[in-house]
């Protein structure tokens, strides 16, 4: 009997949700052990792979 360690996402969670979901779990354990280096490094990894949609500086927009 295999068991899970996670509940099941909802199919109604997007792939990219689900990858920032694993990814804060991920930063949030190794500093919780203390590896705030390694921690810091995915984190800054994940943020150079951003597609330029994600990103929080907002583009140009219409004014008219």
């Amino acid at each position: 009997m295999e068991m899970l360690l996670e509940p099941p996402m909802s199919p109604d969670v997007s792939a990219e949700q689900r990858v920032s979901d694993a990814l804060v779990k991920l930063i949030r354990k190794l500093r919780w052990m203390g590896m705030d280096d390694e921690a810091e490094r995915q984190m800054t990894l994940a943020l150079c792979h951003l597609r330029p949609a994600d990103s929080v500086i907002a583009g140009p927009s219409d004014t008219d």
